[in-house]
Order: C-alpha cells, then sequence, then structure tokens
C-alpha cells in the first residue's frame, strides 16, 4: 500500500483533501497531514497569542482524529512563515518530515503555474517549499549529512483544490460516501467558522459542503474532491495515484 503525505499550511486547509484521506485510509493506505504553521495570527484576536496556538492545535487534532490520518505539527508561527528565517526553519522541518515519512505521493496546495488562482501566501509558501525540499529529500549527499534516510524516490505532487478558487481539477475523487465525516471534521474548527463569517462573510462549513456538490457534479457524483496534477518533469503520476 502506498503512503501519501500532505502538507498544509494552516490547520482547517486538509479540510480540501478529508474525503480523499478518508478513502484512502479505509483502502489501506497510509495518510500523512503536516501542518507548517501553528495559528499564532488565526483569529481569536481577543486572546493570547500562546492560547490561539493551543485552540489550533486542540482544533486540529480533532479534525485529523476524524479523518484517521497521521499528523506532524512543524510549529512554524504565522507572522514568522513568510520571512527568511521562517522559510528557513520550515525549510528544515519539512525536509526533516519528508525523509521521515517517506512518501509515495505529496498532496500540496497549488504551486507555479497554479498558485496564480489562489489567495494565500501562505499557501503560496506551502507549495513551494515542499515540492522543493522533497527534490533535494531524496538525494542522499543531502540527507546523509543531516543523519537522515533519503526518500525511496522524488514523489510526484498532486495540487489540491483549495476553497475560493477557480482552478479547474483535471482528476477528481469521489468522496460521497465520506461527506458528512469531511463536514464533521469541518466543525470541529469552532474558532474558525466564528472567524471567518466575520472577517470573510462565509459559513466554512457550507463552503466545503457547495465545493464539494459542485465537484461532485462536474464528474456525475453527488460529492468529489478535485485535484490537479504537477504539470513539471519528473512529477506526474504514470499511474492511477488518487482512487477514482
Amino acid at each position: 500500500m502506498a503512503t501519501y503525505l500532505a502538507f498544509v499550511a494552516h490547520r482547517d486547509d486538509e479540510l480540501n483533501i478529508a474525503g480523499t484521506f478518508m478513502r484512502l485510509i479505509d483502502d489501506g493506505h497510509r495518510c500523512v497531514i503536516a501542518c507548517i504553521t501553528n495559528g499564532s495570527r488565526g483569529g481569536l484576536a481577543d486572546r493570547p497569542e500562546e492560547e490561539r496556538k493551543r485552540i489550533a492545535r486542540e482544533e486540529f487534532d480533532a479534525s485529523t482524529s476524524i479523518i484517521g490520518a497521521e499528523t506532524r505539527w512543524l510549529d512554524i508561527n504565522e507572522q514568522d512563515f513568510p520571512t527568511s528565517d521562517g522559510q528557513m526553519l520550515a525549510r528544515r522541518r519539512i525536509f526533516e518530515v519528508l525523509c521521515d515519512v517517506d512518501p509515495d505521493c505529496l498532496i500540496l496546495h497549488p504551486g507555479p503555474p497554479l498558485d496564480k488562482y489562489d489567495y494565500h501566501e501562505h499557501h503560496w509558501l506551502a507549495a513551494q517549499l515542499p515540492y522543493a525540499e522533497s527534490y533535494s529529500a531524496s538525494n542522499p549527499n543531502y540527507a546523509r549529512p543531516r543523519g537522515l534516510r533519503p526518500m525511496s524516490i522524488v514523489p510526484p505532487v498532486y495540487h489540491m483544490c483549495p476553497i475560493g478558487t477557480p482552478m479547474v481539477p483535471d482528476r477528481y475523487v469521489n468522496i460521497t460516501n465520506y461527506l458528512d465525516r469531511k463536514l464533521e471534521a469541518a466543525s470541529c474548527y469552532e474558532s474558525q467558522v466564528a472567524f471567518l463569517a466575520e472577517h470573510d462573510r462565509v459559513n466554512f462549513i457550507e463552503v466545503h459542503r457547495a465545493q464539494s456538490i459542485v465537484y461532485g457534479s462536474y464528474c456525475g457524483v453527488p460529492a468529489a474532491e478535485g485535484f490537479c496534477t504537477s504539470p513539471a518533469w519528473n512529477r506526474l503520476v504514470a499511474e492511477a495515484g488518487l482512487p477514482e
């Protein structure tokens, strides 16, 4: 069975792939979700930073427990992530996760040229840094000097289609039987539901329901999640890497 590793910028971004990972896990595959930032600026403006981070981790753990995935928490402060120092720290931790998990397939936010469709700079970085590090992490000359075992392969990449983007997927996964559990996982994010209702004027849970239904309508099923295969050399999938 295969190992799938997803890097997400924020806790709650895993909901874009929650149904797919539930299905893969039920099929016997190993699925790991690595969250890069720690919620230090994620809503809850009336709470101190350490409390925001604690709540973010608790909500992420609750959501991923429903999904059934393994997790990694990279603990990068959101305000530091775009800085040079923050990116260097994130790169080191991403590299370590890659070598530790040794994935057969990577799931990332939209990367070049698809990142033009994404609205958040953290998402751009959360695609670009793992993409870059996943090539180096397969090279023994990079991994072994750090005391790490290199990845077995340069993994193929799928880019998730996040909410609020006009990306047109070229791969769909039927999640009809998992939609209710996906929305149950979304309901774990009480802080985000309140923040996004006020800040972005959206119903967080219903947006995920609606997108799943729309993607389902594209491919003739009640609910689906969408992905774009990486267009880069050596990152394409020769065989079906995700279920239909």
